[in-house]
């Protein structure tokens, strides 16, 4: 609490610094990604306002307006200051939060920053503040863990230990913490039809609402450089937009003690294309590969990973990757759109495995939105997502490995402990749906979903004695929730309350999955999720 009573001054103190020099303009709020202003607008694209193509690869600086003055002389502007405030009554629930881990307890994140712009450099320099509590809660239970690899810690992943490994720590460590992280900042250059820059800014790629499953604001920023198209790039055979990037991922301090492993490559490209006479249908790709990585030195070694094989470094693959196809498909006409995500790690090698085996190593998301007027300025929309990272049927027959987890790369996908694609995380299954009442000042909705965390590793427990059947002892979310937002005089603030049931807390119930099991071998959690978030005007 006292990093939070610290953080809230340092919002106070810069909400109400004074106007500077000339050349600064008025303050600006600088958008969140899944934030209120986002989703305002992919509610707007459901009325026909233009940019579903633009909002398919998106970060938080594109979205910003220009500053005003003359491009000749220096422009810049304070940024609205930024609280995120999230408790946890019971069990960590962190989704799609950034370089936040909320755990158990209170955590908090202060953004404050400024924006600037000469000529064709522009800058946004948003760093972030971040703090957890991170009370202590009930880990797995010994029966349920698999022996670690010599050098692991105890706190990180007792599942996915074996040739695929990921980092994921179960806990970030058995006090409170705090740091400070570069956050949302971004150094461009304006080139025209594109933009080469660097950045540590979250980006969101795909149509998910949810979920992205390869790039997405679930944690922290990879730090890069990167070129992209300026704005969508009209041709006679569609309008395209793209971007590509080359960074470097890090591993959690909770994941081993070698040191020699602790950096990684990544470098991924994605496109969309928009077919002419089809503005509201926008389809598109992504590919990530990230490898092992020596020294940081090396990196520039692997700027065209994106584009070659996955190598062998003797019977393993040297890299791994994700790649997906996507599209939104908007009918104004109907307040309607849908979408969807469909992702491999494991590329066909021939038509006929695609044809005999197409759901070999894929994860997947469907998508449907519909929105009504209500009065003169109200909206009613609903939308409802499902997202499934669990292993197919293909499993059976081939070797499949976790989504997200890898053999080529030990921390496999993720950065500083948590997944950059679908926050639901390796092996997961989600449903999610929500029905909100939006004005243009406030807006208020009710939300629900059903969470299947880690489903893979079920079947990785060694059957006892008290566990022949599995099929009960899935660890599965059920939630429900309000979310508000409103734009006083004040500020913005966003909240959001969750009341969860979380059955069978990391596998806790090892029963016969009789119908009335011992409550002894039973685990479950209530857990109440508090989120606000809040910016002076």
């Amino acid at each position: 609490m006292r990093v939070l009573c610290r953080a809230a001054a340092v919002l106070v103190a810069t909400a109400f610094l004074p106007p500077g020099a000339s050349g600064q303009a008025a303050r600006v709020p600088l958008p969140v990604i899944g934030g209120d202003a986002d989703d305002r607008a992919r509610l707007s694209h459901l009325f026909g306002r233009p940019g579903s193509d633009r909002y398919l690869l998106r970060t938080a600086s594109e979205a910003l307006d220009s500053l005003p003055a003359k491009p000749t002389r220096l422009r810049w502007a304070l940024l609205s200051p930024d609280l995120l405030i999230i408790n946890n009554s019971a069990l960590p629930f962190s989704l799609n939060d950034g370089a936040l881990w909320a755990g158990r307890g209170w955590s908090e994140a202060v953004r404050v920053g400024l924006r600037a712009r000469w000529g064709r450099v522009s800058l946004v320099l948003a760093p972030e503040l971040i703090a957890t509590e991170n009370q202590s809660y009930a880990l797995p239970p010994p029966e349920v863990e698999l022996p670690r690899p010599a050098g692991r810690d105890p706190l990180s992943t007792p599942w996915h230990v074996g040739a695929y490994s990921i980092d994921l720590p179960l806990r970030f460590g058995t006090w409170g913490a705090w740091r400070i992280d570069p956050g949302q900042s971004t150094l461009a250059v304006d080139g025209g039809p594109v933009t080469a820059g660097l950045s540590t800014e979250n980006e969101w790629w795909g149509p998910g609402i949810r979920n992205a499953i390869v790039m997405s604001n679930n944690a922290a920023g990879i730090p890069r450089v990167f070129v992209r198209t300026t704005r969508p790039i009209r041709t006679g055979i569609g309008t395209f937009a793209g971007r590509w990037f080359l960074g470097g991922l890090v591993e959690s301090s909770y994941f081993d003690s070698d040191p020699t492993n602790d950096r990684r490559a990544i470098t991924a490209l994605a496109g969309t294309w928009t077919p002419p006479g089809a503005p509201s249908l926008t389809v598109g790709f992504t590919r990530a590969v990230y490898s092992p990585l020596q020294e940081w030195d090396d990196i520039l070694g692997h700027a065209f990973d994106v584009v070659r094989a996955r190598g062998r470094a003797g019977d393993a693959p040297a890299r791994d990757q994700i790649f997906s196809l996507f599209a939104r498909w908007v009918l104004p006409a109907d307040g309607m759109a849908v979408h969807f995500e469909w992702a491999r790690t494991d590329p066909p090698r021939s038509l006929r495995q695609l044809l005999t085996a197409p759901n070999h190593s894929q994860a997947y998301t469907l998508g449907l939105e519909w929105a009504r007027h209500v009065g003169a300025d109200g909206a009613l929309r609903f939308q409802t997502e499902v997202t499934y990272l669990e292993l197919p049927p293909s499993y059976r027959n081939q070797p499949e490995a976790t989504f997200y987890t890898s053999a080529a790369v030990p921390q496999g996908y993720t950065q500083r402990g948590q997944v950059i694609g679908a926050a639901i995380g390796p092996g997961a299954s989600s449903q999610w749906l929500g029905l909100d009442y939006v004005r243009p000042r406030w807006r208020v909705g009710l939300f629900g979903g059903r969470i299947r965390w880690e489903s893979d590793a079920t079947y990785l427990f060694p059957v006892t004695a008290i566990a022949v059947n599995k099929w009960c002892s899935h660890d599965v979310t059920l939630y429900g929730g309000i979310a508000v937002a409103a734009q006083p005089k004040w500020g913005r603030i966003e909240a959001a309350l969750t009341r969860g049931e979380r059955l069978n807390v990391f596998f806790h119930h090892l029963t016969t999955c009789d119908l009335n099991p011992d409550p002894i071998a039973v685990r479950d959690a209530r857990n109440t999720t508090l989120e606000l978030r809040f910016s002076p005007p």
